[in-house]
Order: structure tokens, then sequence, then C-alpha cells
């Protein structure tokens, strides 16, 4: 598995590199932007769609006998290899010229997620775990993450794209009431909170409503960070759903219980 590993890894990152060329490419430019919902803005652009069908034809061409999810188009097989991704996650932000939008791509074997990297291209940083390893990677360097030794609610810093993206409004008054206990709160992060958690900087991060490619390829950066990543019901994140990424299982509990 060791040798394997390396050699998704190697290949996750050559994915990373094409889909930052092409993200690249529209990001602060004037491009269309189509909504894909009829009942909220849920936009989609021509740099989420290009990313796609270049991911998806690479790994077709590389792994042919791999099952791949993808926020846009998706190519599911019978196989225990599975790629998740999420061309641009945070849309929004990119539309906006906003920079904390990213590209997640993980790898599962058997419903397990093995591999995960989340790239912030506006901000030439990407952030990867696997096996006992998660790092960094800015201008070059590589870097050791490690989640904040915090364990105290009211010193905590809480992140979350927006409360009124939750799935419904019992999960906002929930996260309301989580709000009031820490020390401070801070919207718009997108997939950016989960790598800044990772990094230390931030103890927790509430989401509801999530799909399972905004939120796999984080799984293996904050645990191997030392964190833990579950869904509000200390359940697995695989299928998405309510989420809280925590440093430490204390912060976790707290969170969880408030949350329910």
């Amino acid at each position: 598995m060791n040798n394997e590993i390396y050699k998704f890894l190697k290949f996750t990152n050559m994915l990373a590199d094409e889909a930052r060329k092409i993200s690249l490419k529209y990001f602060k430019k004037k491009i269309d932007v189509i909504n894909k919902s009829k009942n909220e803005f849920d936009p989609v652009t021509i740099a989420d769609t290009k990313i796609q069908l270049r991911l998806n034809e690479l790994i077709v061409k590389n792994y042919p006998e791999h099952s791949v999810l993808g926020e846009e188009e998706s190519l599911i097989k019978h196989n225990p290899y599975e790629w998740c991704i999420d061309p641009i996650d945070g849309t929004k932000s990119f539309i906006q010229g906003v920079p904390l939008w990213g590209t997640l791509i993980s790898l599962s074997k058997r419903g397990n997620i093995i591999l995960g990297v989340a790239d912030i291209p506006a901000l030439n940083e990407r952030y990867v775990g696997y096996k006992n390893n998660a790092y960094k990677i800015v201008n070059g360097k590589k870097t050791k993450l490690k989640v904040s030794k915090n364990k105290k609610i009211s010193k905590s810093i809480l992140n979350t794209t927006s409360p009124y993206l939750f799935a419904n409004k019992n999960d906002q008054k929930s996260f309301e009431k989580l709000g009031k206990r820490v020390r401070s709160i801070r919207l718009g992060g997108d997939c950016y909170s989960y790598c800044l958690l990772a990094d230390g900087h931030v103890d927790i991060v509430v989401e509801s409503g999530l799909n399972p490619w905004d939120i796999r390829a984080l799984e293996p950066i904050i645990i191997n960070a030392g964190g833990i990543l579950k869904t509000w019901n200390n359940e697995s994140i695989f299928t998405g759903g309510k989420i809280i990424a925590c440093n430490n299982k204390e912060l976790f509990k707290i969170c969880s219980k408030i949350l329910n």
C-alpha cells in the first residue's frame, strides 16, 4: 500500500496542477455564470466544468476502472477505488474575486478516504493529507500541519462559510447557540477554513447540508494534523451532511452537545 499511495499522491498532485492552470486562467475575468438551482443561487462557470472534464479525462486515461464522483460530472463504476472531485469549492468566492476558493480531490478505497488534497490556487497554497501525513506546500516549501492545542470553548475561533447556507432554520439556530459560546466567529472561508484548522489557526468549523465532494478531501488533512472531522451525530462524513471539524475530541464533544 505504501508504494501505491505515493503513486496515487503523485497523480493527485498532477490533477491539482492541471486544475490550477484552468482555474487561474478564468479567475478575476469576465465570465458567464449559470445558476444550477431554481430555489437558490448555486452558480457554475466554465472553469468548474472545464476542470471537471479535464480531471475525469485524466483519471479515465490512467485508472480506467476507477469510479469518479464529481460535482459537475460523475463516472460511477463498481470498483473499490473512487475519486471525489469538487472542481471549484467556493464558486461564489471565485466569481466575486475572493481568493479563498479551492479544488478538492480525494481518493477512497472501499469507503475509506485514503488521500485528500485541497489546492488553493489564488494563494499558491496546497494542503495534503494521507496515512499519518499532513502538510502544506506554500511557494514550493513543505511544512507539517498541526492543529491548535486550545481545549476551551470560550477561547475558540469558529468558522463557517455562511449560516444562510445551512440545510434549514433549525441548523442555523443551533449554530447561533454555539456562536454565543466561542471567542469569535469568521464567515466566508469555504474549504479554506478547514485548511486553517489543520494549520492551527482555527479551532472549530461547523457546516450543514454539505455534499460528499465538499468535504471528503478535507478529512485526511484534518485527521492527520491531529484534528477530528465528523457529522454532528459523531458519524462518518463520507456522504456529507452536517459537519463538525475540531482541533480535538474534547471540543468536538462540547460542540456536538450544543448543536444537537
